[in-house]
């Protein structure tokens, strides 16, 4: 019968990298399907959205999903490289600012529903960037 090794009884070094891998893992995920989802049903949201053209999702689409593939690439480095991590971080922190940028510029006519839904997956990518933060901190 093998051992099993828990979670609690690991080293903190694993511990630590398991976050911040986890969090890249589960950025990739997100990433990849919005990305998914943005290209198949670009009229739709951009109906949604307010947006006269679906264009501009087609190509946020086809960009995440090699995001997605990126950060799914990092993810499962061993060891994770800490500069590329950073970069996924200040990547992360680019989107959400951008996201401020469309809901408060009225640069894009955006529905009310349409700012609400960016502010959520602002929200969202926040909540990697800080998972990702704290992973990458204790690594060190």
């Amino acid at each position: 019968m093998t051992p099993q090794t828990s979670y609690l009884s690991q080293p903190a070094s694993q511990k630590t990298t398991s976050l911040l891998r986890r969090a890249l893992l589960v950025d990739s995920a997100f990433s990849g399907l919005s990305g998914l989802f943005l290209m198949l049903d670009a009229t739709l949201i951009a109906t949604f959205l307010g947006l006269e053209t679906p264009t501009i999702l087609t190509v946020t689409g086809v960009v995440l999903i090699l995001y997605a593939l990126f950060v799914l690439w990092l993810a499962n480095r061993n060891p994770i490289l800490r500069p590329l991590a950073w970069v996924v971080i200040e990547l992360n922190a680019l989107w959400v600012i951008g996201s401020a940028v469309l809901i408060f510029s009225n640069l894009v006519p955006l529905t009310t529903a349409g700012k609400w839904a960016i502010a959520f997956v602002a929200d969202i990518v926040t909540v990697f960037a800080i998972l990702q933060y704290i992973g990458l901190r204790r690594q060190a």
